[in-house]
């Protein structure tokens, strides 16, 4: 059987031939173009896998060093914020220097120091509301100062004086046998009160760095050792060194040193004696210095250390107050009183501080003066006027009375000696400065009289 002939014109055949290989080669391209987009998606998804940790992280870095500029700008800020403060104190103690200690103005309006209005007065410049609490305080229109205060950041001052805390040094200077005068017994004496209260039982059960155990006697002997310039040990007993040597570790230590042996020149030397840990140093540090006189500034003294003034001082007839659990029952109520009162006027002369303890009840308290509008209950809140106890200023001509004097241990004289501390802050940064400042310091004729003792910026 023959096949049909095609009998389709040439033209006609070769038209259909270019319609059928343009059509397959239409398919072609757009298989081609559809590949060709799946890459360029691809290629555009792995350039952002690897820029977004590149901008995650620039992102990061920027903020970090914007709040770095940030933090240095506020840094440098509080810290003339902190001397400029340190420089208004210089104004402070010239009010002290050429108003307060000045006999008229003590005739006239009363014994003063600046310790009681330096933080109101410093408050006008540390905060936006400082002028308004100080107008509230003396009771007079303090509008005109509000510029005074500070624009950006604030500042807290706190002002002290020195003569008012123990001085470590003073267990250096130690009584010979059969000398009575021995600030380096009252002032063990007075450690071992600081550090007695049962709370600060923690410091003394736990082991030390050392690997050794320290009760509140070592850490005292401790510190006379490290201070006192013999190579004896001191005595707890006999309050004076001993005839047995000292018998210190600091040479078996990783990093041995020596004993100082001389008086200490700041307070953060006494963590190199034995026992002395951070911990110490945060409970009992702020009662403590290293300047001024070994007498105990009445004036200034915490409670617990015008208690043991009072039992030093004691009157034979008043003695069982100072003795056993009277002296926490009687003799500290009255210490706490006479801090109260001291608030309001301080001491002149010692026979102030005698009358006062004598007979409290005739020293009218302000607390106690607002009892008449009080109700029964708000009354028995008042603080109660506590039993009086004698003491005596000079000391006893016989020898044989063990008990001293006022004179022996305590003072009231103008202070000398101030410790300032500044805290500051500036939006998210706090800086601390403290500084000791020496009022009779004679630096030259040309310069005149007061110097910085000590300065340090945390």
């Amino acid at each position: 059987m023959s096949v049909p002939r095609d009998t389709t014109p040439d033209h006609l055949r070769r038209s259909a031939a270019r319609r059928r290989s343009a059509a397959r080669g239409g398919r072609g391209a757009r298989a081609g173009g559809d590949r060709q987009q799946g890459v360029a998606v691809l290629l555009v998804l792995a350039c952002l896998a690897v820029l977004a940790p590149f901008t995650a992280t620039f992102n990061y870095q920027a903020r970090v060093d914007w709040q770095s500029a940030v933090n240095v700008r506020d840094e440098v800020a509080a810290r003339n914020i902190e001397r400029g403060a340190m420089q208004l104190s210089l104004l402070l103690f010239e009010i002290q220097r050429m108003v307060f200690n000045q006999r008229q103005f003590r005739d006239f309006m009363g014994t003063m120091d600046i310790t009681q209005v330096a933080p109101y007065l410093m408050a006008a410049f540390g905060t936006a509301d400082g002028a308004q609490g100080l107008g509230d305080l003396v009771g007079i229109d303090t509008t005109a100062l509000s510029g005074l205060a500070l624009t950006t950041g604030s500042f807290e001052y706190r002002v002290t004086a020195e003569s008012g805390k123990i001085n470590v040094n003073c267990l250096a200077k130690q009584a010979k046998a059969g000398e009575k005068d021995n600030p380096a017994g009252f002032a063990t004496e007075t450690l071992e009160a600081l550090m007695s209260p049962t709370l600060y039982d923690p410091l003394f059960e736990e082991e030390k760095s050392d690997g050794q155990y320290y009760a509140r006697t070592d850490i005292v002997r401790a510190m006379a050792d490290y201070i006192d310039d013999d190579r004896s040990r001191f005595d707890i007993i006999k309050l004076r060194s001993g005839s047995a040597a000292e018998n210190d570790r600091y040479g078996e230590l990783f990093d041995p040193y020596l004993p100082r042996n001389a008086r200490l020149d700041s307070l953060e030397e006494l963590h190199l004696v034995a026992g002395v840990d951070d911990d110490w140093m945060s409970a009992f540090s702020p009662e403590l210095t290293v300047y001024g006189a070994c007498k105990v500034n009445l004036n200034f003294a915490s409670a617990e250390q015008i208690a043991l003034v009072i039992r030093h001082s004691v009157s034979a007839s008043d003695r069982w107050k100072t003795e056993g659990e009277n002296f926490m029952l009687k003799t500290m109520p009255l210490a706490n009183y006479v801090v109260d009162m001291r608030e309001f006027n301080l001491f002149e002369k010692l026979d102030d501080f005698k009358d006062l303890v004598a007979k409290p009840d005739q020293y009218m308290n302000p607390m106690l003066a607002l009892g008449g509008s009080q109700s029964s209950q708000q009354q028995q809140q008042l603080p109660r006027v506590p039993e009086g106890i004698e003491v005596r200023v000079n000391p006893p001509k016989s020898e044989e009375d063990n008990y001293g004097a006022l004179k022996e241990v305590a003072t009231v004289a103008a202070e000398r000696i101030y410790r300032i501390e500044v805290i500051t802050t500036v939006n998210a940064v706090n800086k601390r400065l403290t500084a000791v400042y020496d009022m009779q310091y004679a630096r030259s004729q040309s310069q005149g009289k007061g110097a910085w003792l000590h300065v340090r910026e945390d």
